[in-house]
Parts: C-alpha cells; structure tokens; sequence
C-alpha cells in the first residue's frame, strides 16, 4: 500500500479517496459523530445548531470532505515549498491515516474542522521569506490568526508560533511584530466596539480564549493508549530521518521546518492548555505531525519500516472500530 503513495501519480487522487473510505468504514455502519462544545467558538456554534441535525448521509460526506480536502491541500503546500526530497502523496496519505487512528480526531469536530485555518495560516506565514515589502501580509497574518481564534479558541496557541517563526523565516525588526500583532488584535477590537456601544461590556469575556490547565489523561482507554503508542513510534522514527536529512535541504526549506517543528511543539501541549476542549483540541496537531512522519515513509530506500508502521497503524485502526 505505501508504494502507491510514494509515486506521484494523480491517479493517486483517486487512492486517496479510497483510502478515506476504507480506513472509515465504520461511518458506513454508524454516522460521524458531531462533537462540539458551544463556548469553544462560532464553529462550535454552527455545529451545534446546524450541523448536527443534518442526515446521516450528509454527515458522512461531509466528513469525507473535511478530511480529503485537508489532505489534499496539505499535499500540495509540501510540494510547492518542496518540503521534501521526493515529491509524493505520502504527507497527504499520513494525514488520512492519521484521523483514523486516534478516537478523538475520527470525528466531526471544530478541531478537525480548524485544521484548515492552520493549512491557511502556515501558507501564509512560509510565504513571508522572500517578500521586500512584508507588511501587508504581516498583517493579513495577524488578521487571519485573530478571526480563527473567534472561530476556535484553541487557535490562540498559534499567535507565539507566528512571532516566533517571524524570527525563524525573517531578521528580527520589532516593527514587524507590532504589524502582526495589530492584525491579531483587529477583530478583537471591533467585538469590543460592538458589545461597548449596545452596553454589554460583561460579555465581551466570552469572546476571549478561555485557558483551563489540566491533564486530560484520565484513565484513557486501551484503544487511546495503543493509537498514541503508535502515533508516537512513527513521529520518532520520522523526527530522527528528518535530522538526517535536514542538511541536505537549502535554507529556505530548512527555515520552514523550524517554522513547523515549533507548530508541532507547542500544538501537542494544546490539550493541556484547552483541557475544557478536552482531546478533541489536539486536532489541530494532525498538519505538523503528518509533515514529520512523512519522513518515516519517504526516506528508507526499502519499504521494510514504512509496511511495519502502516501495518501497526492498520491493527490499532481494525481494534478501534471493531474491538
């Protein structure tokens, strides 16, 4: 199976959706379940109040959509900035794996759903290496990073990943900083306009990132604990083939996986932050994590580890839905 995916075929595409279809047989049988938690933002709202009542078939489409198109555009980010020697539909095929393997992203969510507006704002930021003029898509930046967390407060975990990764891709100018902050500050700002000129200052609160720092591990099932041993062994092995391979790529390239391995650092500590959203949250963790893994499946010249850890991942995904 692994072989298909590293051969960049466009018949792939049509792999791809196969792929989703199979290793989410199980919304076949039972319809995707909707989770959402309405203080978690406007996305949360819309699945509560519109998406949940759709039709079975609907659910199930739309779910496929998500996840497909998400995949497809993380494929396509990896190829353009040849983030990777080879190009192929691994990235893509990692992340479809990947919702399947963990209980918590194997739903409709506005974590899953968020994931889109992470792909948006890693477009954007990576972008910004070779701009004279950065400014203006500093602060469309700022802007796009202000209104996600409105959409999902869990997103605010990404506003020091977008400072930092300024000092990554660009000198330091302080300048810079501010611009983007404005742009995060903005849609902030007009709430706050909104809610102080009709009176109800009280609830301009609901509209900020709510932290809550708990441990969201309590008593996880068999099936958490195999998909995250499982998650865990491919990042390691893909983690340690990217050190190798790092010194191969321009600087360019290598700046933009600095970019991503501190999304990756400080996205697998969102759980923690936004415990309230509970393991639904780390969702948004599934764009870094599928770009390191890749290097678990591209690297080796042979297939022997890339079949072992999809086989492994094929076993904890069968015992999830079936056991």
């Amino acid at each position: 199976m692994v072989f298909l995916f590293r051969d960049r075929s466009d018949i792939n595409l049509l792999f791809l959706v196969l792929l989703s279809i199979v290793l989410h047989f199980h919304i076949w049988m039972v319809p995707p379940v909707v989770v959402a938690n309405e203080s978690d933002g406007l996305f949360a709202y819309l699945l509560v109040h519109y998406v949940k009542q759709l039709h079975p078939i609907v659910l199930m489409i739309l779910f496929q959509a998500i996840i497909l198109g998400q995949a497809i555009r993380l494929n396509i980010f990896m190829s353009n900035l040849k983030m990777l020697q080879k190009v192929s539909y691994l990235p893509a095929f990692i992340y479809i794996m990947l919702t399947a393997t963990f209980p918590f992203w194997d739903v409709i969510s506005s974590g899953l759903i968020a994931n889109s507006l992470v792909l948006w704002i890693l477009v954007k930021l990576l972008r910004l290496y070779d701009q004279n003029q950065p400014q203006s898509l500093e602060f469309n930046i700022g802007l796009i990073v202000g209104g996600s967390i409105l959409l999902y407060e869990p997103i605010a975990i990404l506003i020091p990943v977008v400072l930092f990764a300024l000092t990554i891709i660009r000198p330091f100018k302080l300048t810079e900083w501010l611009i983007l902050l404005m742009g995060v500050a903005l849609p902030f700002y007009f709430i706050f306009t909104f809610v102080y000129l009709t009176g109800n200052m009280s609830d301009f609160r609901h509209f900020l990132p709510m932290l809550d720092w708990k441990n969201p591990f309590v008593q996880p099932g068999i099936n958490v604990i195999l998909a995250l041993v499982v998650i865990a062994v491919q990042l390691i092995v893909g983690l340690y083939l990217w050190q190798n391979q790092k010194s191969r790529f321009i600087i360019q390239v290598r700046k933009y996986w600095g970019v991503l391995l501190l999304v990756l650092f400080l996205t697998l500590f969102q759980p923690i932050i936004f415990s309230a959203q509970a393991l639904y949250a780390s969702a948004i963790v599934l764009t870094p994590l599928a770009c390191f893994i890749s290097f678990a499946y591209s690297v080796p010249k042979t297939l022997f580890i890339p079949n072992i850890l999809f086989w492994s991942t094929m076993a904890v995904i069968v015992y999830n839905h079936l056991g």
